[in-house]
């Protein structure tokens, strides 16, 4: 367990020297009332309303933090989706026309920086494997077809990676056998095309 941060421990002290200072008013209060019960039972019900509120406003403003966590985790998943979907996309029209022309190479880096942003180390590492393919297959100006074949089985491999980040490990899956089956996908569709 952390020890807590020091704006946090002078809240808590600040909170218990409150405590205690209107423990010892109402039983001043309490104690002077004592020959008047129905001062009793309204100093009783006026404490009991300030614990009320004190709760209620702790559950509230708990509550209001793990709904601020739960959707900025969901507009982090919503950027990440969609800056991998942009990048496979863009991949394949690269692919697709057989070079790599200025334009291209522009919005590649432009998504290699979100990539930065958001993605996770693993699927950064594997992205870089797919630029290295990709570099060394447009050296000679044109991408050949085995040359997008390999650049597609990079992809292949980074979409495993993709979706690991994105949904996380499943308890009943297998992740060596859905890394299997992605590359058996892409190698079918190898020789579909060629």
């Amino acid at each position: 367990m952390t020890p807590p941060r020091p704006r946090a421990a002078a809240q808590l002290l600040l909170v218990l020297l409150t405590c205690t200072a209107a423990y010892l008013t109402f039983r001043f209060l309490f104690n002077a009332s004592d020959s008047f019960p129905f001062s009793q039972e309204l100093l009783l019900v006026f404490i009991g309303a300030v614990a009320t509120v004190l709760i209620t406003a702790a559950l509230i403003n708990r509550q209001t933090e793990l709904e601020l966590r739960k959707e900025g985790q969901v507009l982090l998943l919503d950027r990440k989706s969609g800056v991998y979907f942009a990048l496979i996309e863009h991949l394949g029209e690269i692919v697709e026309k057989g070079r790599l022309e200025e334009e291209a190479l522009a919005e590649l880096r432009v998504l290699n920086h979100k990539l930065a942003m958001v993605a996770d180390g693993d699927v950064i590492r594997h992205f870089g494997e797919v630029l290295s393919r990709l570099e060394r297959a447009v050296r000679d100006g044109d991408i050949s077809d085995d040359e997008q074949d390999r650049i597609m089985r990079a992809a292949a491999e980074l979409t495993w990676w993709m979706r690991r980040d994105l949904l996380g490990r499943f308890v009943d899956e297998d992740p060596e056998a859905v890394l299997r089956a992605i590359r058996a996908n892409n190698a079918g569709l190898e020789s579909a095309g060629g």
